[in-house]
């Protein structure tokens, strides 16, 4: 079995733990965690969701109330963008999250195969 792609992941500001990193990292992805850079954990989604698209990074967030909306007002505007994983887990949930992203990196283990692609974890 060839090796997996690394994925280039955006944590957002409520999914930044440094237990999360080091899982995703372990996995042998690229993290950027929103939480732990100054510039980044006070965005509003919005602007934190066009910035991840700027670094073509898959979006994670907790936040389940607003992104729905920015990815249906950007398939709405025709905009597409990296990916975006919506995640109903627990924050300290570390051994499910992990279960769940492999489940879903193993579906889907291209950056490529996350073009407009939005999936809850």
């Amino acid at each position: 079995m060839p090796a997996r792609e690394r994925l280039r992941l955006l944590l957002d500001a409520d999914l930044s733990s440094h237990g999360l990193v080091r899982v995703l990292e372990a996995a042998g992805h690229d993290i950027l965690a929103a939480g732990f850079r100054d510039d980044l954990k006070q965005l509003d989604d919005e602007i934190l969701f066009t910035f991840a698209q700027q670094e073509r990074r898959v979006m994670i967030t907790h936040n389940t109330a607003d992104f729905p909306d920015i990815l249906v007002a950007w398939a709405q505007a025709g905009r597409s963008h990296h990916g975006c994983i919506l995640s109903h887990v627990s924050t300290s949930a570390f051994g499910e999250m992990e279960r769940r992203f492999e489940r879903w990196f193993g579906l889907f283990p291209a950056q490529q195969d996350w073009l407009d692609r939005a999936v809850h974890l």
